[in-house]
């Protein structure tokens, strides 16, 4: 028993510790995307149970609920986030291994077994919290339930039990991840060939495997009614567009540049995928020897192409990266996922024909040469991987960069602290399904309020505040009189964004007559019993042509509500600030549109401080040019009304004081 069972054993459990190694440090931080499937799970247990998520560009719905399950049990969090493909990371070795075991041999199915527990693109998948990292899964299981069919011995129990669960894994792979949408069709083109190679196989295998995807059909039908009847749920799809327009358009030249673009990223040094957050940008999936494996691979399977496994492993391979193939080789490490286990399967088929050939030539010391090879082969694919993950990729700046690290050693330092009130935080990016994101899942739900500080600040209930300023979003000049700097915490020098302060913002200091209420327009200055502006003035009197001119508004939040309708993907509101000098025409000849406090995190009394930074063309002729001001929800353009002392709507904007043009000195 521990010998036949003793290799796979040892294999899953080094996998499993390389994959749980560091995990809540190392990727350094979040990407959006994994915090937005951490956002959905925090809301599938607050009772918000959606079919399918609108944010990611759309998101199928299983990860987010697999995730909120773990965190069930292991409390909300990082750990339970990631987890999850920790765990399905190491069990899909073992499918693999059941299935190369099945359809090939134990030697495929160990080889293979290793080299996806020690190769870099399955051990980043497997510490990614992105959904995308269940399809190798459940793609190999449909793939094991399918394979199933071909023994003749299964019994009428066993047949029926292996269609089910073909047609559950089938669906169970379109409640995943988009690149599932194609990979189903591996089973109708083996079918297909079956029916040109190997018809009695093809007889045997049509009315079960057409009854586990119609079983599969009925099983996703509800999603794509959904996606039917709310489109915005889904915009990925947009970037299949242009390449397949220039096919229909007869062009063939983009379509075949990214098919060998994405071909090319297996092997090729330089050309793997550019996407930082996921590959060291250019490294190709496999090193140099296991690239020569894999190449011999898929000839072997070519040359193989009668025996139904090696075409199945080759069909596998090809429908697995379709995706890729059509958009090119960038993020094809979660394009590809669906033919993860096929893509390390090839190179242990070439492994073992090259061994067969060695052992042929030299059968005397064919065994202690592949022995030897298989060792120094497979230590090189472990070493080269934990230097490349752990040192070179994860220890780079910019990858710390990309996971945001400066605001998650942030939010760690607050959660060290005790602080009364709510916090401002400094971010580039502060819109619902950005940062607030991150900030949800590493802090839970603390009273945080949101801003770029180089263009605006949130004072809370117009009281002092405590702030956190990252290097990355210094104040604004205007804003640093407002500001005493209570402490600077510095993380790694070289780091895009290497440090934070803590500063407390001081109301009193404004030098503004902004609580007044006096108005500067001839009308009123309240915007629909949403929001009031209390001040607004340039920063500088005058502005040369090809300069910045900075109007400052300060505005007060009276109902949040009333600022916008509630919009997709992130169900808030979404309002711009635009800013307009008009010409003599009256027409706009510098804008700006805005808003670097964004209105979904407002609460009543927030105080909103913003920078409208308008570019004044270099051809503007020196003169006093009219100023506007307003605000529109941006997804339909409308604006928020002006209202009078009787709140009766009188206009969609507020005009400012003067904007003076000099001439250059």
């Amino acid at each position: 028993m521990w010998k036949r069972n003793g290799p796979i054993l040892l294999i899953l459990l080094l996998a499993f510790g390389l994959r749980l190694a560091a995990l809540t440090s190392l990727p350094p931080g979040l990407t959006h995307d994994e915090a937005n499937h951490g956002r959905e799970a925090i809301g599938i247990l607050d009772g918000i149970l959606l079919f399918y998520f609108p944010l990611n560009y759309g998101s199928e719905p299983l990860y987010s609920y697999v995730v909120a399950g773990f965190m069930a049990l292991l409390g909300e969090g990082l750990l339970a986030l990631r987890l999850v493909n920790v765990m399905a990371g190491t069990a899909v070795i073992a499918a693999v291994y059941a299935w190369a075991n099945r359809a090939f041999d134990r030697r495929v199915a160990l080889v293979t077994a290793v080299l996806i527990a020690l190769s870099f693109w399955p051990l980043a998948t497997s510490r990614e919290a992105l959904r995308a990292g269940l399809l190798p899964l459940f793609m190999t299981l449909a793939v094991w339930f399918f394979w199933r069919l071909f023994d003749n011995r299964l019994s009428v129990n066993g047949k029926r039990s292996a269609v089910i669960g073909f047609g559950v894994c089938v669906a169970v792979t379109l409640h995943i991840y988009l690149a599932a949408r194609v990979a189903w069709l591996l089973f109708p083109l083996f079918l297909l060939y079956l029916l040109l190679a190997h018809r009695p196989s093809f007889w045997r295998m049509w009315r079960p495997t057409l009854a586990g995807l119609l079983l599969a059909a009925l099983l996703v039908t509800p999603i794509f009614l959904y996606l039917e009847r709310y489109p915005y749920a889904l915009t990925r799809l947009d970037m299949l567009d242009r390449p397949l327009n220039d096919l229909r358009q007869g062009n063939l030249l983009p379509l075949a540049r990214n098919a060998a673009g994405a071909l090319l990223a297996f092997v090729w040094p330089g050309q793997g995928d550019q996407f930082l957050a996921y590959n060291i940008p250019g490294r190709p999936v496999f090193e140099v020897v296991t690239a020569v494996f894999f190449l011999l691979g898929i000839a072997i399977s070519l040359w193989r192409w009668r025996q139904p496994n090696a075409a199945f492993l080759l069909l596998w391979f090809g429908v697995g990266i379709l995706p890729s193939l059509i958009t090119g080789a960038t993020a094809n490490t979660t394009r590809n996922l669906a033919a993860l286990p096929a893509v390390f399967m090839l190179p242990a088929v070439g492994f073992w024909a090259f061994v067969s050939w060695v052992v042929g030539r030299w059968p005397r010391y064919g065994r202690w040469v592949t022995a030897v090879a298989l060792a120094v082969w497979l230590f090189w694919v472990g070493a080269t991987t934990i230097n490349d993950y752990f040192m070179r990729w994860g220890q780079s700046p910019a990858v710390r960069g990309a996971y945001q690290h400066n605001l998650v050693q942030s939010l760690a330092y607050l959660n060290s602290q005790t602080i009364d009130g709510p916090v401002l935080l400094s971010t580039v990016y502060p819109g619902p399904a950005h940062d607030p994101s991150i900030a949800l899942v590493l802090a839970g739900d603390t009273d945080f309020r949101w801003a770029d500080a180089r263009y605006a600040l949130v004072l809370p209930g117009g009281q002092d505040t405590l702030a956190v300023i990252p290097a990355s979003t210094p104040l604004h000049p205007a804003f640093v009189m407002l500001a005493q700097p209570q402490q600077t915490v510095t993380l790694h020098p070289d780091d895009l964004d290497p440090s934070f302060t803590l500063v407390e913002l001081d109301v009193g200091a404004l030098p503004w007559e902004w609580n007044t209420g006096a108005s500067l327009a001839p009308g009123s200055v309240n915007l629909n019993d949403a929001l009031t502006l209390r001040y607004a003035g340039w920063l500088a009197e005058s502005v040369v042509p090809g300069g910045v001119a900075e109007l400052l508004t300060i505005w007060q939040v009276q109902d949040p509500v009333r600022v916008g309708p509630i919009v997709p993907p992130a169900f808030t509101t979404d309002v711009v600030m635009f800013t307009q000098v008009l010409g003599a025409d009256g027409r706009p000849f510098a804008q700006r549109d805005s808003l670097e406090a964004p209105s979904w995190g407002w609460q009543p009394g927030d105080v909103i401080l913003q920078i409208h930074a308008v570019p004044i063309p270099a051809d503007a002729a020196p003169g006093e040019y009219p100023a506007i001001v307003g605000i529109y929800d941006r997804d339909s353009g409308v604006r928020l009304p002006v209202l009078n002392e009787t709140g009766t709507p009188v206009d969609d904007k507020i005009t400012m004081s003067p904007l003076i043009v000099i001439r250059n000195p």
